[in-house]
């Protein structure tokens, strides 16, 4: 990347780094000057300074050059902030302190008032909730994130390499600081998002401009900018890698228990390589990314001719490289649709359109993947071998390992499943792992970063930037003990009560990909629909689902083996894996503020079945949660399928509660009855009304003195479950199942 690309990458992400530094402090100077006399502290690089100082100016000074960045990073800062026009201008009081809104106050058609406390994000703390109380940051809020950021500062030299920790260091420090205190407006886009966007922006400019060969920027964006505002200037693009279920899935028994984290993983990383790799042929950065997870991302790049050139260049090579270690297993496909500042700030019609267009495009690959030669190709293949690989099936390029004989990605999984609880993972031209053109993977210890040669390191759910030339990733990727582990760990250490059962979640937000779209369409005719929000809407659902999610689990006997932009999959001890979705269910609807559901199904299996079954079966209890309406569970069976609220209210927290009470005061022979009712709440009718009360009664009998008065409360109530509506007689064998399988003892 060209030295003044790099000064405008630095320049257009520090413009309004004098807003944190006014926040602490009484200076009541333009932020602008503020942050170009605090940044001097730390480089002398005029160019950036120049920025910083002038660029958010109501009026940019006549004694610029026609080709100074200052104008490139105005123009961009107007578009980043959604601003409706290129002359439109936002004045109006300020308050400094006020709190940033959460950005589900405009989401859905139902306007909410709540705030966001000023500080970093922690990785082990408390999660940042929104609230409703609007009480003002004060100035020593500030001073904390001014003090993180100078003393990481001192050690930035302002290169190309430094920049993904630039990035990562806003992330980590201004998340949760609004960007627009004016009182006027709705201070709910981060720093962080928009500094972001507005380097993403400045960078799309550049390269627009450079293509026409354009370098008066004083006329193209200071004196035409409601012209340029018209322009296809930019590029709306995405990818969507398909196959990453049936990778992580569809393996055999033999392994798959030790391969199953390692390929989410690996699919993990082979996402943010894809982005890396685009970025760096395009000559772009990070800030030009708006959302990657779960196989998706969303870019902002300048609409050229390179550009497109180098997208389709790029998607069939890396193809090229899938068919190559994947055959038909893994596929890639981009699209994009050019759009002007305009479309994204003028009307919702417009804005919708740009995201279909790009979203059609990839659909439309999708159908027809590969072009006459590559379907040639494989053709032509065919089995090389009579023996197929022990975990995935394949039949390319066998080897031996561990007396299996296992095609070169899963001997390549085998080692990096050892890799996987570092920290740090290489990407370097020969050793490792393949995961793209010319590139291999592989998780060191930090001692080892200093011995070896890479392209890229990745730093793994780490905010720390004590390596600054690093891209820093997060996954859901909690581990309490090994998947073979968990049947075992069902069981009670003392009692040997237990089923010895694991079970497997699969868990996903509902409508994300309508809310994604429509979400801010309903409040104020549309208007708060702005690239800004979809961008922070995008980076709360990470938050949740990668950063936050690994809190939720903490200490509970799971492994999350995938958490993508909004669906999870996890294995754990059942008890475990029962707790944990009503943890994630009632602390994302907190982090929703009820705006979005979610649906979970959890399956119960033996410690030896296949990965494949376990995440099939479970799948189809996910989707009938999904039918119940949505914002359900299915626990084990399609037919206990229930809302969550009525799950966790009325079953978990309610009947099973009162079942455990007054059934573990009974001896062996008094838990017998169990099994009773549950069969007598399964086949309910007139007759069994009388059996029902002859059971209960014998269980009173065999109850102790003390306890009779107790216990006849109890069989009035289940005597009430039994005889009230067919849900309640669902929820009681709901209840009791679960309490049988607490108490139940396995060998």
């Amino acid at each position: 990347m060209k030295k003044e690309k790099i000064d405008l990458v630095y320049g257009s992400l520090l413009h309004a780094v004098g807003k944190v530094i006014q926040r602490s402090t009484d200076d009541e100077r333009d932020f602008g000057t503020i942050g170009a006399e605090w940044f001097r502290r730390f480089s002398d690089n005029e160019k950036i300074v120049q920025q910083i100082a002038r660029a958010t100016s109501s009026s940019i000074a006549t004694d610029l050059a026609p080709d100074s960045l200052v104008y490139i990073t105005s123009a961009a800062t107007k578009i980043a902030s959604g601003l409706k026009g290129a002359r439109e201008i936002r004045e109006g009081k300020e308050d400094f302190l006020v709190k940033q809104s959460d950005i589900f106050n405009v989401f859905s058609d139902t306007y909410s008032q709540r705030y966001l406390d000023a500080r970093p994000v922690e990785l082990d703390g408390e999660a940042n909730f929104a609230r409703e109380s609007g009480e003002s940051s004060s100035p020593s809020d500030y001073s904390l994130l001014v003090e993180i950021l100078e003393k990481e500062f001192e050690r930035f030299d302002f290169s190309q390499s430094q920049i993904d920790s630039l990035l990562n260091l806003f992330e980590s420090t201004l998340s949760y600081v609004p960007a627009s205190t004016k009182m006027k407006e709705l201070a709910d886009i981060s720093l962080a998002t928009y500094s972001r966007l507005t380097a993403g922006f400045a960078l799309a400019i550049a390269d627009y401009l450079a293509e026409k060969n354009c370098l008066d920027y004083e006329k193209v964006l200071g004196q035409d900018l409601e012209n340029f505002y018209d322009q296809k200037a930019f590029l709306l693009a995405s990818f969507d890698l398909s196959g990453i279920q049936d990778f992580i899935y569809n393996i055999a028994t033999a392994g798959a228990a030790k391969q199953l984290k390692a390929r989410s993983l690996y699919l993990d990383f082979m996402g943010e390589h894809i982005v890396d790799s685009l970025l760096e042929k395009l000559e772009l950065t990070r800030a030009n990314l708006l959302y990657v997870g779960g196989g998706h991302a969303y870019f902002i790049l300048p609409n050229t001719e390179k550009t497109i050139e180098i997208l389709a260049s790029f998607e069939a090579e890396f193809n090229q490289f899938l068919v190559q270690h994947f055959h038909t297993g893994l596929y890639v496909a981009f699209g994009w649709s050019p759009f002007s500042a305009n479309d994204m700030t003028t009307t919702l019609e417009n804005y919708r359109k740009v995201y279909q267009t790009t979203s059609r495009m990839i659909s439309q690959k999708k159908i027809s993947r590969y072009d006459a030669k590559t379907l040639l190709e494989l053709n032509q293949g065919g089995k090389s071998s009579q023996r197929e690989c022990a975990i995935c099936h394949s039949v390319e390029k066998l080897t031996k390992h561990n007396d299996q004989e296992v095609c070169h990605i899963c001997a390549g999984m085998y080692r990096f499943s050892k890799e996987i609880q570092e920290q740090y993972y290489l990407v370097t031209k020969e050793k490792g792992l393949p995961i793209g053109p010319g590139a291999y993977i592989r998780g060191v210890s930090k001692d080892e970063l200093a011995q070896e040669e890479w392209t890229r390191v990745y730093v793994k759910n780490s905010y720390s930037t004590d390596l600054l030339k690093a891209t820093h990733v997060f996954v859901g990727d909690y581990k309490y003990a090994e998947i073979d582990q968990y049947a075992n760990l069902s069981k009670d250490s003392e009692s040997g009560q237990g089923i010895k059962r694991l079970a497997v979640l699969r868990l996903d937000v509902d409508d994300l990909g309508a809310a994604f779209m429509a979400g801010f369409s309903y409040q104020a005719g549309g208007k708060f629909n702005t690239l800004a929000r979809s961008a922070t809407f995008s980076r709360s659902m990470s938050l949740f689902f990668k950063v936050y999610i690994n809190q939720f689990a903490k200490e509970k006997k799971l492994s999350i083996i995938y958490a993508g932009g909004d669906d999870v999959f996890a294995i754990g001890s059942w008890q475990d894996i029962i707790e944990f979705p009503i943890c994630l269910r009632q602390n994302f609807i907190k982090w929703t503020n009820v705006k979005l559901t979610l649906s979970a199904g959890i399956g119960l299996f033996p410690d030896k079945t296949p990965v494949s079954l376990m995440a099939e079966e479970t799948g189809k209890l996910e989707g009938a949660a999904k039918d119940n309406d949505k914002d359900s569970i299915s626990i084990f069976d399609k037919d206990y399928t229930l809302k969550f609220d009525q799950f966790i209210d009325d079953v978990y927290r309610g009947k099973l509660e009162h079942i455990r009470y007054y059934f573990n005061i009974q001896d062996e022979r008094g838990k017998s009855f169990v099994y009773r009712l549950i069969e007598l709440l399964r086949n309910y009718d007139r007759m069994n009304i009388a059996r029902l009360a002859y059971y209960l009664t014998r269980l009173e009998d065999q109850t102790p003195k003390d306890k009779k008065e107790e216990f006849r409360t109890f069989k009035d109530l289940f005597f009430s479950w039994y005889t009230g509506s067919e849900i309640e007689r669902k929820e009681a064998e709901m209840a009791l199942l679960l309490y049988v399988y607490e108490i139940r003892k396995d060998s």
